[in-house]
């Protein structure tokens, strides 16, 4: 049986006038999630709060009725996504109003990942950082055309740009896969306000300097102290035996 603790810290950064940050966390249900809004005022807020709200109830509602955890959590993006495009697209809706959304959940020794846009969720392992999820963004397009190196991809004027997204389309892909969790697992979900100010070497640091507690508070004010151009969701979830 896996035993499951989580942390989280979010915090609006230094240039922006709202926070279009949302996430949820529960390690009881076993289901981490975080998504970063994009809109403009009130679109951005509104969209990243309906997607996990919508796919923390679809989960939970899915599991009761004994779906496994692999399906649960695919219908779960899938039925956030339909709602936050009729939103959109409703008298009283914002157009263009989208998410990213990457969520994680976890039961027994097996974790599902499903996720659209360019939040991450990386695995601390044996001291070593895996980025689990790939960016749907135009930079990450390139770097893996080779067009662009990962540095040049982090300080581009295009790394805003995203390819895949939700509210743009009723239907949407996410990436879903299933992995087997090992023992003393960091997980880390975040938003780009995390990533874009601190590179990866930077987050390891942090992460095994501190304790998972002190290390949420410790990599958003190390991302604000970078510069903080966006706003910052950390999550981490620690996995023990």
């Amino acid at each position: 049986m896996v035993s499951l603790t989580s942390w989280s810290e979010s915090d609006i950064g230094r240039k922006r006038a709202n926070n279009e940050d949302y996430y949820f966390h529960d390690p009881e249900v076993g289901l981490f999630m975080v998504a970063d809004g994009m809109g403009g005022h009130r679109g951005g807020d509104q969209a990243s709060k309906i997607a996990v709200e919508v796919a923390q109830t679809t989960y939970q509602e899915q599991i009761m009725q004994q779906v496994s955890p692999e399906i649960a959590l695919e219908n779960a993006v899938v039925h956030a996504a339909k709602r936050v495009y009729q939103t959109s697209i409703s008298p009283n809706g914002l157009k263009g109003m989208g998410t990213t959304l990457s969520a994680l959940a976890i039961s027994h020794k097996n974790a599902v990942i499903a996720h659209i846009g360019d939040t991450r969720i990386y695995c601390l392992r044996d001291g070593l950082l895996h980025q689990l999820t790939r960016d749907h963004s135009l930079v990450n397009d390139h770097v893996q055309a080779g067009l662009m190196t990962k540095e040049e991809a982090r300080t581009s004027s295009f790394r805003h740009i995203i390819t895949r997204a939700i509210g743009h389309d009723e239907a949407v892909r996410p990436d879903h896969f299933t992995f087997s969790v090992q023992k003393d697992d960091l997980f880390l979900l975040c938003t780009d306000g995390l990533n874009n100010m601190l590179l990866d070497g930077e987050i390891i640091d942090i992460m095994n300097k501190f304790s998972p507690n002190k290390a949420v508070k410790q990599l958003v004010l190390e991302a604000n102290r970078k510069g903080g151009d966006d706003n910052i969701t950390v999550i981490l979830v620690s996995a023990s035996f």
